[in-house]
Parts: C-alpha cells; structure tokens; sequence
C-alpha cells in the first residue's frame, strides 16, 4: 500500500467526505485534505474519479514515502 494526501478545492462537507471511507479528512481553510493508505494506482485512479463525478477540483497530490517501521503489504 502506498500513502497518498490529496487536497482538493473547498471545504467539502461530512456527506462528500464519507465517499471516501479509507482516507482521513482534514478540512483546512478553503481546503480539504484526504489522506491514507491506498492498495495500487486503480484505487488512486478511483479516487481520482470519485472526485471528479462529484465536481471537486484536485489541487495537489502528494506520494509519501513508506515509514521504515511499516513493512510493505
């Protein structure tokens, strides 16, 4: 798995967010940030997808790297 933060345009509200039960929500002024662990690039891709069905505009997509303590899955 591979841990991605996605911050996206808006606040988007608790009926947007729960679209999206495996990532971590985090509004922020003007913005969101979703965060977690996704299993491959379709899952990303799916996010990715969700997000534009619902009109949300992506602003940034970050990969982070795997914490030497997480053994890769």
């Amino acid at each position: 798995m591979t841990h991605y933060v996605i911050r996206v345009k808006g606040t988007l509200s608790r009926e947007l967010t729960s679209a999206f039960p495996s990532l971590a929500v985090h509004p922020e002024p003007a913005q969101t940030v979703l965060h977690g662990y996704l299993h491959d690039q379709a899952a990303l891709a799916g996010v990715f997808n969700h997000l534009d069905m619902l009109g949300v505009d992506i602003l940034e997509v970050m990969h982070l790297p795997q914490p030497a303590d997480r053994e890769p899955d």
